[in-house]
């Protein structure tokens, strides 16, 4: 078997062009007050009503109440 150096750079220049340069955006929030399976969060202006939100300690909840330059509101699931 013999190694072909063009092939082995084209395949490389390909996986570059294609390579995915996005990045992840993160919004923080601050969790005010925690009752009934219902968190109250100030800082996410930008979440979305029905948008996943991820909590600490692992625990999923969704934006269900959003006020303008307020809170969300979200149910709290079981930890993942």
């Amino acid at each position: 078997m013999e190694i072909k150096v063009d092939e082995i750079s084209k395949i490389i220049r390909q996986q570059i062009e294609g390579f995915d340069r996005g990045t992840d955006q993160a919004e923080v929030g601050t969790i005010v007050s925690v009752g009934d399976g219902i968190a109250r969060v100030y800082g996410l202006d930008k979440a979305m009503s029905g948008e996943l939100l991820e909590l600490p300690h692992g625990v999923m909840g969704m934006a269900l109440n959003l006020r303008r330059r307020a809170s969300a509101r979200c149910t709290s699931a079981r930890p993942i």
